[in-house]
């Protein structure tokens, strides 16, 4: 598999995962019980998106250091 072939298979993976995680984050803040677990995993997730976006060049050191996530 060369590097285009990779790359298209893990941005089709991504794109599935931040599916998921998209419907997730509209519904979980909206549950009728919420507990700190998942809030603490939730944080988690955002940190790794947010430095895979970096690596990824959609977000600059500024903007990651903006959300809270220096690189």
């Amino acid at each position: 598999m060369n590097a285009r072939q990779t790359i298209a298979k893990h941005a089709a993976t991504m794109q599935a995962v931040l599916t998921q995680m998209q419907a997730a984050a509209n519904t979980l803040p909206n549950q009728e019980r919420v507990d700190w677990g998942h809030a603490e995993q939730m944080q988690d997730a955002l940190r790794y998106a947010v430095y895979a976006a970096f690596a990824m060049g959609v977000v600059s050191e500024d903007d990651a250091r903006d959300l809270g996530f220096p690189v």
